[in-house]
């Protein structure tokens, strides 16, 4: 149910927004230019009201920006939870129907704190692979700018970070790998990807980053 409507305000959020302000001011304007064109016998009675639905329609356009501007600065938010939400559901096929499944082993994040996140990945190397993420992604420079960061890895070996930058339009980009341990205990990578994600493309486009599909 919180996946529906975290795909309800990511798609239909701003236009929803959009086309329900558009129509209280055209109607605001209507109301207003009637008053504008009736006959000056009753002059004060239509002023007043004229002033009135003018007045309303300075307080419609206050609250259009607020709102706008409260939704713009928290869809980031949504689309990093979706991307989230995608990365920890998988539908699988068997026997006994369809089902879905967890592929995340273990994660980090997604959250603000992306110095946090990079001294973890550092401090725990066996688990983390700084050195193998470095082949992949440069973090120092991909977090210049302010975002939510999450790391995963699958029990299908994918190696997967995710950035989804603070900004007012849905950007995320998101880097991985595939891999698969040697002969002689080394993990080599058998695949590098990287896709860069903003609307109307869905946020859950970030799980099959680094996957071989057959």
């Amino acid at each position: 149910m919180l996946t529906i409507i975290y795909f309800m305000v990511y798609y239909l959020g701003l236009p929803l927004i959009l086309l329900y302000f558009y129509l209280r001011f055209r109607s605001q304007r209507e109301f207003i230019s009637f008053f504008e064109n009736l006959d000056n016998r009753e002059c004060k009675e239509n002023k007043e009201k004229r002033e009135q639905a003018e007045n309303k329609r300075y307080w419609l356009k206050i609250i259009f920006v607020v709102i706008l501007i409260v939704f713009l600065s928290s869809w980031h938010l949504v689309t990093s939870e979706l991307a989230d939400i995608r990365m920890r559901t998988e539908i699988e096929f068997g026997f006994g129907g369809v089902y879905t499944e967890n592929p995340v082993v273990v994660s980090l994040g997604p959250t603000y704190d992306v110095s946090k996140v990079i001294e973890i990945m550092k401090s725990k190397k066996e688990r983390w692979l700084p050195g193998k993420v470095k082949e992949v992604v440069d973090l120092e420079s991909l977090t210049n700018f302010k975002g939510i960061i999450a790391v995963y890895r699958t029990y299908d070996q994918r190696y997967i970070i995710t950035y989804t930058y603070l900004s007012p339009y849905p950007l995320i980009k998101s880097f991985g790998f595939k891999y698969v341990k040697t002969d002689d205990d080394q993990l080599k990578i058998i695949k590098k990807d990287k896709r860069t994600i903003f609307y109307p493309l869905s946020p859950g486009i970030v799980d099959k980053t680094a996957k071989l599909l057959s």
